[in-house]
């Protein structure tokens, strides 16, 4: 019996070629590397957003802080004995503050001594003689009527310390994710005493005058992240000049309050 006859045709088969497989070899590296940029670009993005927010909740919180605490400088109470008179019962200032040693004048709330703002204030109390919880120092703790206040607020090494007698506590610690890199205090002066602020100086040019005759202070913070943040060098302006040029990220915070005479 012969061979049996095969009807159709076998299809043809053959592998890649040469240039078939290096057609398929960079589409894929093309692939890879394009997933692995946009995993890379979006880890930096989310880095950014991360610091970004840890350094605006920073700037949230002192602002909050600083402006409570200087709205109470030249805090006192009424004097319920004079409640039955035509002008509002409450003492000067110079009886109030007297002068302390070289540190205060007499009736002196606020003073700044390189880094640091000082400044005085009485707390209030309840019927009972006890804090009424209405008045905090930058520690946290409620002050009684009668127990006026020198407290601090101080730029130190990248640091905003608070200080009130010998008790210190770290604002802001420049050790962590934020730091402070500058601190501009100006101060509101009225010079002819008719209750409107004739102009603004810097603190660190005032006269003697200009701070007995201040009615507003603004405190300017420049912040910054601890670490490298961002891929390209950026120059920060502050105050009309140029602070550094480098990866990290920056923000302001601005607290100006109307201060107790």
């Amino acid at each position: 019996m012969g061979p049996i006859p095969q009807t159709g045709h076998r299809s043809g088969q053959h592998g890649f070629t040469l240039l078939e497989l290096m057609i398929s070899v960079t589409i894929g590296i093309i692939v890879v590397l394009s997933a692995t940029g946009l995993v890379v670009t979006s880890s930096e993005s989310r880095r950014i957003v991360k610091h970004s927010a840890e350094l605006q909740e920073e700037a949230f919180y002192i602002t909050h802080l600083l402006r409570q605490q200087l709205a109470q400088a030249g805090f006192r109470n009424l004097n319920s004995a004079g409640a039955g008179s035509r002008t509002i019962p409450i003492s000067n200032r110079s009886d109030h503050y007297p002068a302390s040693g070289s540190r205060w004048k007499n009736g002196q709330l606020i003073r700044v001594a390189g880094n640091a703002l000082f400044y005085r204030f009485d707390g209030a109390s309840l019927p009972d003689g006890s804090a009424d919880r209405s008045i905090f120092d930058c520690l946290g703790n409620a002050i009684p009527a009668g127990a006026i206040i020198e407290s601090s607020i101080a730029l130190q090494d990248n640091n905003l310390i608070c200080t009130v007698g010998t008790n210190t506590a770290m604002l802001i610690d420049g050790r962590q994710n934020t730091r402070v890199e500058q601190m501009l205090i100006t101060l509101g002066v009225d010079s002819n005493n008719d209750g409107e602020i004739d102009y603004a100086v810097d603190s660190s040019l005032a006269s003697a005058d200009d701070f007995e005759n201040s009615r507003s202070i603004t405190v300017r913070l420049l912040l910054a992240t601890a670490d490298n943040v961002i891929k390209h060098h950026q120059t920060y302006y502050f105050n009309g000049t140029a602070t550094a040029t480098d990866n990290r990220l920056r923000t302001e915070a601005t607290i100006s309050v109307a201060l107790r005479h």
